[in-house]
């Protein structure tokens, strides 16, 4: 490979996707993207990874690209992209850069409208590129003659905004020489913007505020983590001045285990104590906020615009002075120089008293005791270690997430914003594949989620992953139930035989099923002796038991869609 003048259009692409840090390329073939595929496989850095469907696809590769920075998706033309721009439109919601390659009918079939298979029938080839748009940061079509350009442009953009891109490639294309000359693979870091005067100005604001008696709340949420920013803000977070809460957006982007973490931030639905330490404290520094009705407990946040420094990929702001280009990691760097050491640093202070304390143990400590989603999370609390992936699907799953305070070093694949159920399966296999196969990844996801994309624990098991699965069986959709329909017969699903669905999916997994506190202790011990083999544990609790974060939750929603 010569990354420097790829012979085809196709290697030029292929080239800077690996570039780019990845080397699998998730998918499904189809008869317009097979000639690429055929590259691909002869590409010496990039690996194949056929997925069950496209859309299961596009989970995968968002979790692929939360974890390495940087996905690549391949389907065919028309049917094979509709399937997977839930998840891409996910990806953009969630800021996740994936790039979305389409195998598009020939020039020729284009040029002249002809009424092709998986087209709309109407000679109309621009139908698919013009929805790409609706949920891409760049997109394009390929041509013989802006190929390596829009190559170039499409990447490049992807992995400054951290959204995904579309590009598609006519069949004929493929093996055709590059045209013009090929620059060096573009940057890949987040823009840095100019670090003069704007800098300045924002760190003057900043440090008007930040006087040495400020009482200060860090909150954090997911763009930190998207932004790359973890070692700064963990940098200003040990300096031991400040309380630190997170999002719900925001689980897993610091080190919960800090004495300093004070819990989870959303809105009205917040703990009394926690709501006070970052709505009425002296100054709020947020970083990489996202508002949306989950994020925020229905619109009910009160942190005042005066006492806010707000921190986003592309500006800053100090109370209502905006200041543009200043990055979230310039702005870190000088927050970490403003803010003054505490004489003992997080590491050696005592909790505070009000702070979430660690999980520490069950209730009771009976085995018999059946189990409800307070016991389950109780024990999943201490199940989790240091390092964990930790995928949480959205619904009973994701809400009972909340409510624990993680170990160091851990990674939460969740997608509270665009709240798609059955991606954490896909998304936990993505993951690891990104950050390595031996690295632990415990899923938990509900019966109804799961029935979406179940079908990827077969190309887990092809792929030698080992994630332990932790099926929640409530008997159907109990997060809908909480907002509407409590018996309704369109919450309820299809029971399925859960303890089945591992082998008759090629998986040789272990598998287990718990309905006490007991069984699930005995099942999960012994899920710790096997490492190379999937996991699977379907836990039985009742339909209508609900995290009561997610009971708070779902009564704001309700409200709010019954106005």
């Amino acid at each position: 490979m010569n990354q420097e003048s790829p012979s085809t259009i196709s290697g030029h692409l292929l080239d800077r996707i690996a570039a780019a840090g990845v080397r699998h390329v998730f998918g499904v073939p189809g008869d317009y993207n097979l000639a690429l595929l055929d590259e691909i496989d002869d590409h010496p850095l990039l690996r194949w990874i056929g997925n069950a469907n496209e859309l299961n696809a596009a989970y995968m590769a968002d979790g692929y690209a939360r974890l390495g920075g940087f996905a690549a998706l391949v389907t065919t033309y028309g049917v094979g992209e509709l399937s997977a721009i839930n998840g891409i439109a996910g990806s953009y919601a969630e800021s996740v850069p994936v790039l979305h390659v389409v195998g598009a009918p020939t020039r020729e079939i284009q040029r002249r409208g002809l009424p092709v298979h998986h087209s709309l029938l109407d000679g109309d080839h621009g139908h698919f590129l013009r929805a790409a748009k609706e949920v891409t940061c760049a997109a394009a079509t390929l041509t013989e003659e802006t190929a390596v350009q829009e190559i170039d442009r499409v990447v490049a953009t992807v992995l400054r905004e951290k959204k995904p891109g579309y590009l598609a490639i006519p069949s004929d294309l493929v093996g055709l020489p590059c045209q013009g000359a090929v620059a060096p693979a573009p940057a890949t870091g987040s823009v840095r913007g100019d670090a003069g005067d704007r800098v300045r100005d924002f760190s003057e604001a900043a440090a008007r505020l930040l006087d040495d008696d400020a009482e200060v709340t860090v909150l954090v949420d997911s763009l930190a983590a998207r932004h790359g920013v973890r070692p700064e803000l963990d940098t200003l977070l040990r300096k031991g001045r400040s309380a630190v809460a997170v999002t719900p957006g925001g689980k897993g982007v610091i080190d919960e285990s800090l004495a300093a973490f004070i819990g989870v931030y959303n809105g009205a639905i917040s703990a009394p104590e926690v709501r006070r330490k970052v709505e009425q404290v002296d100054v709020t520094i947020g970083v990489g906020l996202v508002e949306h009705d989950l994020n925020t407990g229905g619109f009910t946040t009160g942190i005042e615009t005066s006492r806010l420094i707000g921190l986003q990929p592309s500006y800053a702001t100090v109370g209502a002075q905006r200041f543009e280009g200043v990055t979230i990691r310039q702005a870190l760097d000088e927050l970490a120089r403003l803010v003054p050491a505490a004489l003992d640093t997080f590491d050696t202070v005592a909790p505070a008293a009000d702070a979430t304390p660690l999980p520490t143990g069950p209730a009771t400590a009976d085995p018999s005791t059946p189990l409800d989603q307070d016991l389950l999370w109780d024990r999943l609390g201490r199940f989790f270690q240091p390092g964990d992936i930790i995928a949480a699907d959205q619904g009973t799953a994701f809400y009972g997430l909340i409510g624990q305070r993680l170990p160091a070093d851990v990674e939460v694949i969740a997608q509270p914003g665009w709240s798609s159920i059955g991606y954490g399966l896909p998304a936990v296999a993505g993951a690891q594949l990104a950050a390595s196969p031996n690295r632990r990844a415990v899923l938990v996801i509900g019966d109804g989620a799961a029935q979406l994309t179940v079908q990827e624990i077969g190309t887990i098991a092809r792929e030698g992953l080992a994630p332990i699965i932790v099926l929640v069986n409530n008997d159907g959709y109990t997060v809908e139930r909480a907002i509407n329909g409590w018996n309704a017969a369109y919450n309820d699903i299809t029971r399925w035989d859960w303890q089945a669905a591992p082998g008759a999916l090629g998986a040789d997994a272990v598998t287990a099923q718990a309905r006490t506190l007991g069984e699930l202790h005995d099942a999960l011990t012994r899920f710790s002796a096997h490492t190379d083999r999937i996991r699977f544990l379907e836990v039985i609790v009742g339909k209508h038991d609900l995290p009561q974060v997610l009971s708070d939750t779902a009564r704001a929603v309700a409200e709010r869609n019954s106005r």
